[in-house]
């Protein structure tokens, strides 16, 4: 993957021919992606919330596989690159997503709801079985995301041994298997999981291309839930 500078104003693309945006966006097993066919590409939604954390709005991304490098789970990987490249500050960039009123979706017990705000506040509650009721929140800067969020580390729930996922992906840290999951051996944060669900959820709210301001509450949030409501907003900000 190549990550290069795009001029003001042109969003974020992929092979020059995508454009992370949510008309583009579908759900491909456990992970965001964007395009079709032979002009798609998957797991997009950690480098995306690297690029929402760090407020990058204009970039072209060149991939050579069907899906973006997973690093070490997280979207620290990423922001290493990004702050390392530097950015560039413009004058003026997108305007800001502000509501007019709450916006909800639902499916069945699981919710993300916003109402208007100034900036943007992430309350997220999970409630896996395997790791219990898990709650963070998160007022969104580059710092807070930096230092809170951006290396919080994915939980799968797959079949494959540890030790396989391990050495397919190169991961340089433990597995463990809790009940249906896959995950890091040896936490970062206490509630990794949730943070981790809340990184996914900014992700996906970089496809609205522009910062929204809002205080979010989300129950159990997960891509399909979390596009469902960018779409939902977006319709709002149109009306």
């Amino acid at each position: 993957m190549r990550l290069s500078p795009a001029g003001p104003g042109a969003g974020i693309w992929f092979n020059a021919n995508v454009r992370a945006a949510l008309a583009n966006a579908s759900v491909v097993g456990h992970a965001t992606c964007l395009g079709r066919g032979r002009r798609s590409v998957r797991m997009v939604e950690h480098l995306l919330a690297a690029c929402y954390g760090l407020g990058i709005t204009d970039l072209a991304v060149d991939t050579t596989g069907s899906e973006l490098p997973l690093g070490d789970g997280s979207a620290e990987p990423y922001v290493r690159l990004l702050r390392r490249a530097g950015v560039v500050r413009y004058n003026k960039g997108p305007d800001k997503a502000r509501l007019d009123r709450p916006v909800l979706v639902k499916e069945g017990l699981r919710f993300i709801a916003a109402v208007p705000a100034k900036g943007l506040t992430i309350n997220c509650l999970t409630r896996f079985s395997e790791f219990g009721p898990q709650f963070c929140s998160l007022a969104l800067s580059p710092a807070s995301f930096v230092n809170k969020f951006a290396s919080a580390r994915t939980f799968v729930q797959i079949d494959a041994a540890p030790s396989v996922l391990r050495r397919r992906h190169g991961l340089r840290f433990g597995l463990r298997r809790v009940g249906r999951f896959v995950c890091a051996e040896r936490w970062r944060f206490r509630d990794e999981p949730c943070r981790h669900k809340a990184l996914d959820l900014l992700g996906d709210l970089a496809l609205l291309g522009r910062q929204l301001e809002a205080a979010l509450f989300a129950f159990m949030p997960g891509h399909r839930l979390n596009i469902a409501f960018a779409r939902k907003v977006e319709r709002e900000l149109e009306v």
